[in-house]
Order: C-alpha cells, then structure tokens, then sequence
C-alpha cells in the first residue's frame, strides 16, 4: 500500500509541479536592444523562489553585435513598411503593460535614409501609440537614429508566468502583419526598391 501511494504521489507531482512552474508568476526581465542583438526574457519561477529560465529569441552567440537585417536601411525599411505591424507590436506592449510591471521602457530609432520612410514609420507607430494610457505614452521613445537602419531598445521588469508571456508572443507571432515583416526581413531586397508606404491591414 505504501508503495502504491508512493507511486500516486510520485504522478500527481510530475503534473502538477510542471504545471505549476508554466502558470505561476516568476519574476522576469525581458530585455531587447537590437544594436547588440540581445532579445531574452529571464524569468525566475516560482515567484523568484524556483529555478532560473532563459528564453532567446535570438541566438546568444550573436550577442554584442548589431542585430544585421535590422542595420540594413533598404530591407528594414521594407520590412517596417508592413501593413499593420505597428498595431500588432503594440497589441504585444500592451499585453506586458498590463501585467503591470515595475520597469516598462521602449525606445524606437528609425533612420533609413528616406525622410518620407522616416516619417510613414513613425507615424504608424505614434497613431498605434496614441490609444494607450498616458503612463504607457510616456515610456514610449521614437525618434531618428544616428545608426543606418531600426534601433529598437526595449526594457520590462514584472511578475509573469510562462504562460502568459507565451500568449503575448504567440499572439504577436501568429498575427498576419508579423508574418509578413518576417517575410520581408529575410528577404535582401536590391538597392534603390523601395516597399509600398501603406501603414495598416485594412
């Protein structure tokens, strides 16, 4: 009998203690800055008392170096274009906002050698900007760059759960305007082709 209960305790614990470090909150960082191709979150589950996670999104050995697609004026440009990808970055932000972090910081350079791309880019993303609560506002940066290309630097600091950060991320990836900018990121395009200037999905 005691073997047996033993044996029952041993299976609900490989459920539950799975379960348990996928949806309770852990202490998380997540860090992007594209200048150095750094894009992780760094979670300590278990409210800060379990083991210690890191999840790239980029591989660690590219660290320190520009991130290149985005040093790359032309394709990035292209790839910035996509209809709709200010909306779904900011359905992401959003997202993080909302688990009420302690640090929550974005800033956006743009500099792709066309004031007109310039401008469409920042547009697009001060009007997908302009519907969030004034403390998001104000943790938002965008402006030029003095680098050729997209900086983006990004810093959250919160209590979140694999799973939801998980949702956030799926939600953003899966969206329609993110494939697309994936699609365009990775394809080189020729000097002096420039992409459509349309901002949204309709």
């Amino acid at each position: 009998m005691d073997v047996t209960a033993w044996a029952i305790a041993g299976a609900i614990a490989a459920v539950v203690i799975p379960l348990a470090l996928y949806f309770l909150p852990a202490n998380t960082k997540i860090v992007i800055d594209t200048p150095t191709s750094t894009a992780r979150a760094e979670m300590r589950l278990l409210w800060g008392l379990g083991p210690a996670v890191i999840k790239r999104a980029l591989p660690k050995k590219a660290n320190g170096s520009p991130f290149a697609p985005f040093n790359d004026a032309v394709r990035i440009g292209h790839a910035m274009m996509t209809p709709g990808i200010a909306d779904a970055a900011y359905t992401a932000i959003k997202g993080l906002y909302d688990l009420k972090p302690r640090v929550a910081q974005l800033t956006l350079g743009v500099n792709l050698g066309d004031n007109a791309q310039n401008l469409v880019v920042q547009t697009a993303a001060q009007a997908a900007m302009a519907a969030a609560p004034a403390a998001l506002r104000g943790r938002v940066a965008i402006a030029k760059s003095e680098a050729p290309g997209v900086e983006l630097s990004a810093s959250f600091d919160l209590d979140a759960s694999p799973a939801q950060l998980s949702a956030i991320y799926a939600l953003f990836r899966q969206s329609r305007a993110a494939q697309e900018f994936r699609r365009r990121l990775n394809r080189k395009q020729k000097p002096g082709k420039k992409g459509a200037r349309e901002v949204r999905v309709s």
